[in-house]
């Protein structure tokens, strides 16, 4: 299952704010947060962080990080100061799940291009 970028949006500033349940934030606190998305995933796969294709579908191992990352980012606009330590803890931890990934599970295969031929003994 996966998360949507309306999700990530509702959770950050509940993260913000500590809406209780039924609160709904104001229309420019959700637009903000919704603009910065975009440029947020797009820096951090730049700089080899975490590749998420698409913010409409995330995944549910790496939501909770990405909330936390998102409202490191937002924080200061809402009057929340931001927390360096927290911010590199929390990419330290995208590039976790970056890096351990789903793979496929099948054996490693070396390219046959990347094989040395040998004729006659000498390569």
């Amino acid at each position: 299952m996966s998360q949507t970028k309306a999700d990530l949006v509702r959770e950050v500033l509940g993260e913000l704010f500590s809406l209780a349940s039924g609160q709904v934030p104001s229309a420019e606190d959700t637009a903000f947060v919704e603009q910065r998305i975009d440029p947020v995933l797009a820096g951090l796969a730049k700089r080899n962080v975490i590749y998420i294709p698409d913010a409409q579908e995330i995944d549910d191992e790496v939501f909770d990080a990405l909330v936390a990352y998102l409202a490191q980012i937002c924080g200061p606009k809402f009057g929340r100061p931001r927390d360096l330590v927290a911010k590199q803890l929390t990419e330290g931890e995208l590039r976790t799940i970056q890096r351990i990934g789903g793979g496929t599970g099948r054996m490693l295969r070396v390219e046959s291009a990347l094989v040395p031929r040998r004729h006659g003994g000498i390569l």
